[in-house]
């Protein structure tokens, strides 16, 4: 008897689970064509790319709590981004690029697929997307389409940047590796030649979460009077 009842059991939580994973699945499917319909609207003559905080990046320059989520608890209207060197493809000489950058993707179809992508695979080193308007960035900074069809001759270390080798993608950046690259020069600042700079928060037009932060993260920017910032839980 008491077998049957642990059968019996077994069978309910099974049967449970698969609800609750079938019901997690059309959530995302539902949120992924709301986030596609936004993009395409507002990609319209502005492009839009996201930046990723990597958490498990072996050029660790931040931490969740104190970089990723820093604009979101300081009082500052602003937002602080930081670049990162060694982008790109090595020089004749083997070098990388000493030209600190953000590295984002393009959004358009192939980000679409990459993120159905990301839920079908998972991986949990993307914490948080930050979405951002391409030509507005362009009036504070160098701007780069990344290309991945090296020239014959490879170029000097501080134009490395602007080329990537597709195989190197697609052992870092899975499974985003297929996206369009672009990276945005943030030159050394006055303090200490750190490569960090101050954007205003109208050129941040939404954010990718994960699941269990979308809540808090929509009531963080609320309280900042940055209510316009859409949010998508996508990660």
């Amino acid at each position: 008897m008491q077998t049957e009842k642990n059968v019996l059991f077994s069978v309910e939580n099974t049967a449970r689970q698969k609800i609750a994973i079938h019901t997690l699945e059309m959530m995302f499917v539902d949120t992924l064509k709301k986030f596609v319909s936004w993009a395409r609207r507002k990609s319209y003559r502005r492009g839009l790319i996201c930046h990723f905080y990597i958490a498990e990046s072996q050029k660790q320059y931040y931490y969740k709590t104190d970089y990723a989520y820093f604009n979101l608890f300081c009082d500052s209207q602003d937002w602080v981004i930081k670049g990162t060197t060694g982008h790109g493809i090595r020089s004749p000489r083997g070098k990388t690029s000493p030209v600190p950058c953000l590295n984002c993707f393009e959004i358009n179809d192939k980000f679409y697929d990459a993120l159905r992508r990301l839920e079908n695979e998972g991986n949990e080193k993307f914490e948080l997307g930050l979405i951002l308007n391409k030509r507005r960035l362009r009036n504070y900074f160098e701007v780069i389409d990344v290309s991945t069809k090296p020239p014959s001759l490879l170029p000097p270390p501080n134009e490395c940047h602007y080329y990537d080798w597709p195989r190197m993608r697609a052992r870092a950046l899975r499974p985003f590796n297929n996206c369009d690259v672009v990276r945005v020069e943030i030159r050394p600042s006055d303090f200490r030649g750190i490569p960090i700079a101050v954007i205003p928060n109208s050129i941040v037009m939404g954010m990718l979460v994960k699941h269990g932060d979308y809540f808090c993260v929509k009531k963080l920017l609320r309280e900042k009077k940055l209510g316009d910032i859409s949010v998508f839980p996508l990660l």
